[in-house]
């Protein structure tokens, strides 16, 4: 896996450089099978007013642009973590996560480089969570007991720790830092429950987009509150009916077609 994870990792760095070369991108795209089949999908659907189809990764490129790429690119590399480490239920949510914290980045006017931090820093919010899971498969039901017991954010961290060496905030920092992503994401992750920064603040509110029952969710506040904190509360539903939008199509740029899951299967 570490191979095709270093080479979503550089095309997303080649994506989201400020002046991207569309013909370099298309060319790491094509390197990658999962990523180029989701590129193109993603360019010819609704989602995008998609008119007519593309049927080259250099047309699908031009069609969606290099960030939308990188973010595929990104949502790629963490389905394979998730589904490596045991967690695919984890995948959806943290899709909605990431836009919906980039959504937030730009009602806030942020820049277009901090936005992009903040979808991968939401993206990544689960991976520790996926790796506890990974550790025991009862992790998110044990959750879900603490809350019911009344813990705090807090309270639940330093549980975590107890019982499994690491709360989800560590394992989810040690695994950025590996993979050398920008600081600017690993801080955001670190303090999405203890938030003081705007980014970090972005990031800990995007993560209530999710409903109360996401195996995601590991934060215990009404949406409409976190964005009231934040003074977007006019904007929720839009952020909630985007996020989750995007999240239903890219998560159909990766779902097999039906005849080449037959395939597969067989």
């Amino acid at each position: 896996m570490y191979d095709v994870a270093a080479r979503k990792i550089q095309l997303w760095n080649a994506a989201m450089s400020a002046d991207p070369d569309l013909y370099e991108v298309a060319a790491r795209v094509s390197t990658i099978p999962d990523t180029a089949t989701a590129v193109l999908r993603f360019a010819n659907s609704a989602y995008i007013g998609a008119v007519y189809p593309v049927g080259t990764v250099l047309e699908a490129v031009i069609r969606v642009g290099s960030r939308q790429v990188g973010a595929l690119a990104m949502a790629s590399l963490n389905r394979d973590l998730v589904d490596t480490w045991g967690a695919p239920e984890l995948w959806e949510g943290s899709l909605v996560v990431g836009r919906a914290a980039k959504l937030i980045g730009r009602l806030l006017g942020f820049g277009r480089s901090e936005n992009e931090h903040l979808f991968v820093a939401g993206l990544f919010s689960c991976s520790g969570s996926a790796g506890l899971l990974m550790k025991d498969e009862g992790y998110l039901d044990w959750r879900r007991r603490q809350w019911m017991k009344g813990a705090s954010d807090a309270q639940m961290l330093e549980r975590e720790r107890m019982v499994y060496g690491a709360n989800h905030v560590e394992v989810a920092a040690g695994l950025l830092r590996e993979w050398n992503l920008p600081d600017a994401i690993v801080r955001a992750v670190v303090a999405h429950h203890s938030p003081h920064e705007d980014a970090e603040k972005a990031l800990w509110a995007a993560m209530m987009v999710l409903p109360a029952d996401s195996p995601s969710r590991c934060l215990d506040l009404p949406f409409k509150h976190a964005m009231r904190a934040l003074g977007l509360e006019e904007h929720r539903e839009f952020v909630e009916t985007e996020a989750k939008l995007f999240a239903d199509v890219t998560v159909d740029a990766f779902t097999p077609e039906p005849a080449l899951r037959a395939v597969g299967d067989a």
